[in-house]
């Protein structure tokens, strides 16, 4: 069966071993991604994202930079491996792709920030392919504000408290219209509860939440609420299931949370009820979460086939979710 993931933190991982002096093959590698296990895992699309941590003290560290050389990895990666993957920047390439018998590569910001500002930098990054971004990651920026209340941190509390308060700014809103012009995707995931209601009222064009589950199973503020469930099946959005322990599983402290196939089914089932079949994808959030995952690899994905089976969705609900709904997104918006 098909897969489609919108969202992966591979681009990061390299570009940090790259800069260690370490070479990190993408064919073949000890991640939870690489180049031989989407092939087994049957990929139609993967997401690529590249992902910039405001907070990185290290010296003469560039948010801009960082993300320029983690886009500057994925298209050394198309280039190496064009005989097996290639990029996507038009819903033509989803099926020319397709047809030749590769897998496609989107790539994605996750953080805002890199643009610092600048719409001139967006267009700029819209022209280097990216099709995807969220506002923020964990941290203020020049566009919005980010759903870990700032002065709490990621894990001073459990679960994360929702910032429910500040959203988009000024600039912010500007980034939005300039994005819809562009059809890159707005994303949600990582936005503060306030960000997202904005973006939802403002909105002209369907938006994502490329990784986030459902707050009602799993109270962390990273997690989508059956309001915003609605709100984004309403708007013919989408939401990619998240593998993340702390965001599939509800447990007093994040170091007993699980990340099971199972739970992800329950996520899916609530999504389903709430918002609707149409609006399941999956956004793994490979390479960019630790612990124990009971599916570690981007080949084991029939494990979650199978666990939704069990949950009582149907086959054509499964192909749904694995891949037809954000197929049918992206043709409809890039």
């Amino acid at each position: 069966m098909n897969v489609w993931d919108l969202h992966c933190d591979t681009l990061s991982v390299i570009r940090r071993a790259e800069s260690k002096g370490e070479h990190l093959s993408f064919e073949h590698n000890d991640l939870h991604i690489d180049l031989e296990r989407l092939q087994k895992g049957d990929y139609m699309l993967q997401c690529f994202a590249a992902f910039v941590n405001l907070g990185d003290k290290t010296p003469g560290a560039d948010p801009l930079v960082t993300a320029l050389e983690e886009i500057d990895v994925f298209k050394r990666i198309m280039e190496k491996y064009s005989d097996r993957i290639a990029p996507v920047y038009t819903a033509a390439d989803i099926r020319k792709n397709a047809a030749a018998g590769k897998i496609s590569g989107m790539l994605t910001i996750e953080e805002g920030g890199v643009c610092k500002g600048s719409l001139g930098v967006l267009r700029r990054m819209y022209e280097l392919g990216v099709r995807m971004m969220t506002l923020t990651w964990n941290h203020e920026n020049e566009l919005a504000s980010p759903n870990v209340i700032p002065s709490h941190g990621a894990h001073s509390l459990w679960p994360c408290q929702p910032n429910t308060e500040t959203g988009l700014k000024e600039k912010g809103f500007e980034f939005l219209a300039e994005m819809e012009r562009l059809h890159i995707i707005a994303d949600v995931s990582h936005l503060s509860d306030k960000g997202f209601w904005d973006i939802a009222q403002h909105s002209t064009r369907p938006f994502a939440a490329s990784h986030s589950n459902c707050r009602a199973l799993a109270p962390h503020c990273r997690n989508l609420t059956d309001e915003m469930i609605r709100a984004l099946a309403e708007k013919g959005g989408i939401a990619g299931l998240n593998y993340c322990a702390g965001f599939l599983d509800n447990q007093p402290s994040a170091e007993l949370c699980r990340s099971t196939v199972a739970l992800m089914a329950k996520h899916a089932a609530h999504f389903k009820q709430v918002g609707g079949i149409d609006m399941i994808a999956l956004g793994s959030d490979f390479d960019g979460i630790g612990g124990h995952l009971e599916m570690d690899s981007c080949d084991k994905l029939p494990m979650l086939a199978d666990a939704l089976r069990a949950e009582g969705f149907t086959e054509d609900e499964v192909e749904k979710i694995f891949f037809r709904n954000a197929q049918r997104f992206f043709e409809e918006n890039l």
